[in-house]
């Protein structure tokens, strides 16, 4: 323990002197300290606190601004060593996470097996050990649903701890912390592995919870301090109780203090006079949001009216000293104001008192986002909010009726594509029976995920793939930069070109396989099989090319139409797989060969630049190469 005569607090944290010491020691490395440690606690134990707060000793830049020769020096980093790679798992999946650590480590490959055969490969002579930090592994992931924080346990960080060349830090749920450790000491030598449980001795830190309860009870009520500290066990519990003493000064001295996220809801809720399952109700919608996502103050009352089956906004609106302790009011300057929960341990307890009622609030919660949006037409949703685009896929996949709105076009183009495409994968691994325009759009998923795709090239490049798909093409509601005329399924097409049949008329002839295999011809504008006389097949001269005012720039997965006499692109074609072939008519008809087949666009706006596909497609296309 720091001698508080002696020495001074970290300013950030307030106590944690042995974690912090011990952390120091794994910052600074060597042959007896351990490569890997993992620290563990309960909802609430101020994990992230602290690593936030050991982090600041480490970064010179805010080291610069703190004084460290007051704190003691067992607990500092030497100065001149660089900063960790540090990589938050908040919001990332395990891919992502996976990739941003490969790429900080400058591993040129393509291939998840090539990033963990790399991170298995011994270290270099004379070369040392790069410290890696993963904080907030419990808040990995897009979707709640999808246990994340156990597959980034899994996938990242148990190769990232047996890596030769690596040391690791990182923060997660004492389950994961559990599992992950029972793993490592059979496959690590012995004292590699620090397991550090902050609610457990020799971790656990009494003095400074007793601190931070002094400090934070007013005069009158902190004679509770000792106690206060003793019965909570965690930060978060001290907080939030001390918050509530505070708001309810009138209550008097509490007859019981509580031990608990779950005891402070309900003994705060009987000082305010009120039943523990109103404040409960009221908090619903911020429990039930997705991690770390934050509710538009204009939707609190109506979705927790959904939840409860009765209007709770009178009840909203004067529940300022019931709701104070537990959430905040947050947002950026000049955007609306929105609500969160002032930590992740409060939705866990009230989702956990929900049990088998969740289900049935996010279904209700789902109908009444559905409600905020105009009742008909394919543009309902532009409509939508960024809260309706991406948190609706979270409550629907959780209230069971996701696989509804997926046979909606108009929901797969403007929903937010990377949690769509987790809950998509993760209905049809289960064996989910998808909408066929669900399993079309699920094919494009891995394009529109990893490049800046916008609307209308989306709605575009999905046309296209339901015509491919032997669908109608849907109405989105916005003008697309092409119509698809026709879609063939062509296996095995190599090569395409334009061609002119003897009467003059556009054809597209492919070549298939083998060169003895002969070309294949298709009526450019009607998709009716051609019979191709090659001695009779008139491939377009430059003149007749030139007459329709166009060019094509075409790389190995995307096409771009130029207009000759212009500086931006008519229309940008990406495709999810390699190019077999792209050409233009002399009537302006693009012709595409891929994996599927072949098809002809008719371009839209010929002659005129579409604002929109412009700068949705020159994005996408600087993105993917």
């Amino acid at each position: 323990m720091t001698d508080l005569t002696t020495y001074q607090p970290h300013p950030h944290i307030g106590g944690r002197a042995n974690v912090l010491r011990e952390l120091a020691r794994w910052r600074v490395g060597g042959p007896d300290v351990p490569k890997v440690v993992l620290l563990a606690g309960g909802p609430g134990s101020g994990r992230t606190h602290l690593l936030a707060g050991f982090l600041m000793l480490c970064d010179p830049g805010y080291r610069e601004r703190m004084d460290t020769d007051v704190l003691d020096p067992s607990t500092v980093p030497p100065a001149g060593l660089p900063a960790p790679l540090v990589f938050g798992a908040t919001g990332l999946t395990t891919a992502q996470l996976l990739w941003a650590v490969a790429d900080a480590l400058g591993m040129d490959v393509n291939r998840t097996e090539d990033v963990y055969r790399l991170l298995a490969d011994p270290l270099p002579e004379g070369m040392d050990t790069i410290p890696v930090v993963i904080p907030d592994v419990d808040r990995a992931g897009v979707l709640r649903e999808l246990a994340e924080p156990a597959k980034v346990a899994a996938e990242v960080l148990r190769p990232l701890a047996l890596s030769p060349g690596l040391r690791l830090l990182a923060d997660l749920p004492r389950a994961e912390v559990e599992r992950l450790a029972a793993e490592l000491a059979e496959e690590l030598p012995a004292g590699q592995l620090r397991v550090i449980d902050l609610d457990a001795a020799p971790w656990a830190d009494e003095q400074g919870l007793a601190l931070q309860a002094e400090m934070m009870l007013d005069d009158a009520m902190s004679p509770l301090a000792p106690e206060l500290a003793r019965r909570a066990g965690s930060p978060l519990v001290v907080r939030l109780a001390a918050w509530s003493l505070r708001v309810t000064p009138d209550a008097g001295a509490p007859a019981v203090l509580p031990a608990s996220v779950g005891d402070v809801l309900d003994l705060h809720a009987e000082r305010c006079g009120v039943q523990e399952l109103m404040l409960r109700r009221l908090l619903a919608p911020l429990a039930l949001a997705g991690e770390g996502a934050t509710l538009p103050l204009d939707l609190w009352a109506d979705l927790a009216s959904a939840v409860a089956g009765k209007d709770l906004a009178t009840d909203l609106a004067d529940g300022q000293m019931l709701l104070t302790p537990f959430f905040d009011l947050v947002g950026k300057e000049g955007e609306p104001p929105a609500v969160a929960l002032v930590h992740p341990a409060i939705a866990d307890e009230l989702r956990e008192r929900m049990g088998g009622t969740v289900r049935e609030a996010q279904r209700r919660i789902t109908t009444a986002l559905l409600a905020t949006l105009p009742s008909d037409g394919p543009e309902r949703w532009t409509a939508a909010g960024p809260y309706v685009r991406k948190q609706l896929i979270g409550h629907a996949l959780e209230g069971g009726i996701l696989p509804e709105l997926l046979a909606d076009p108009g929901f797969l183009l403007y929903a937010e594509q990377v949690p769509l495409r987790a809950a998509v994968e993760h209905l049809a691994a289960a064996g989910a029976e998808l909408p066929m325009a669900a399993r079309t759009w699920l094919r494009l998923a891995p394009l529109f995920t990893r490049t800046a795709v916008g609307p209308v090239l989306r709605a575009a490049l999905l046309e296209h793939a339901f015509r491919q798909d032997g669908l109608a093409a849907p109405e989105f509601g916005i003008e697309l930069p092409w119509r698809t005329l026709w879609a063939k399924p062509l296996p095995g097409v190599t090569a395409l070109t334009a061609g002119l049949t003897p009467e003059g008329a556009s054809m597209l002839v492919a070549g298939v396989g083998e060169e003895s295999a002969g070309p294949v011809g298709f009526d450019a504008h009607t998709g009716d099989e051609l019979v191709v006389d090659v001695e009779r097949m008139v491939r377009p001269s430059d003149e007749q090319r030139a007459a329709a005012g166009l060019m094509l720039s075409v790389g190995g997965d995307y096409v771009r139409v130029w207009p000759v006499d212009g500086e931006s692109p008519l229309a940008v074609f990406l495709s999810s797989g390699p190019l077999g072939g792209a050409d233009l008519t002399p009537d302006g008809l693009l012709l595409l060969a891929d994996a599927r087949g072949v098809s002809a666009l008719a371009l839209a706006g010929t002659g005129r630049p579409q604002a929109a596909a412009e700068a949705d497609g020159a994005a996408a296309v600087e993105t993917v190469v």
